[in-house]
């Protein structure tokens, strides 16, 4: 992924590249390869290379459900979904969760901190979430996320608020087929859970990264 050296209108100026997004609900977007490629290190290996996407000038991500992309989309051509939406309601934590998951999968560093600090900004052992609404962000986060040796950052803070509910949900059925579905996503609730005293880990406190230059007449 490349550094921050242009403005935001000079990478309008980029070609566009065909990248179609999902199978029974497929979507075709022209997009600057540009801005891609200043965004993701999956577009800009696909888009800088001897692959056939490259030649073709033709992404094909199937796997992808066309509407989540399109909130990478919003970023990729303007933050403002990420610095207006309040994070007031369960919901709203669903909502970034997944483009975060996105953001791990196209490879988008800057991406996924964005997200991450939308999602930290609120987020506290006080954030009220139900039953329902925290195994919606556990199935994610198990699923999606990948686990590492030094922890994904949000499935960190999403395990120390589980563990705080545990006995709660241990008494909630759909809570219990998720273990059931995941027995890994359990594993790592039951190695956090003999330390649920633990504080809320550290949340990032830098900016987000700027993306662009700013646009000047001079």
């Amino acid at each position: 992924m490349s550094e921050v050296v242009e403005k935001f209108s000079d990478f309008l100026t980029s070609p566009t590249v065909l990248v179609v997004v999902g199978t029974s609900s497929q979507k075709t977007f022209f997009l600057h390869v540009g801005l891609l490629v200043s965004a993701s290190d999956r577009f800009a290996i696909a888009l800088q290379s001897d692959f056939k996407e490259a030649t073709e000038r033709k992404i094909v991500l199937d796997e992808e459900d066309p509407d989540l992309f399109g909130y990478f989309l919003k970023y990729l051509y303007g933050n403002d979904w990420l610095q207006s939406q309040e994070t007031d309601h369960e919901s709203k934590y669903y909502v970034l969760v997944r483009p975060y998951a996105l953001g791990e999968r196209l490879q988008a560093i800057r991406f996924q901190r964005t997200v991450l600090l939308k999602f930290m900004s609120s987020f506290t052992i006080d954030t009220q979430i139900s039953d329902s609404g925290l195994c919606g962000l556990l199935e994610v986060a198990g699923a999606e996320i990948t686990p590492r040796v030094d922890e994904d950052p949000l499935r960190k803070h999403l395990f120390w608020y589980a563990v705080r509910r545990l006995t709660q949900l241990q008494k909630y059925g759909r809570f219990r087929q998720l273990l059931r579905d995941q027995p890994d996503l359990g594993i790592a609730l039951c190695l956090r859970a003999g330390n649920w005293l633990e504080l809320q880990p550290g949340k990032p406190t830098d900016p987000a990264p700027a993306r662009f230059k700013s646009e000047t007449i001079f």
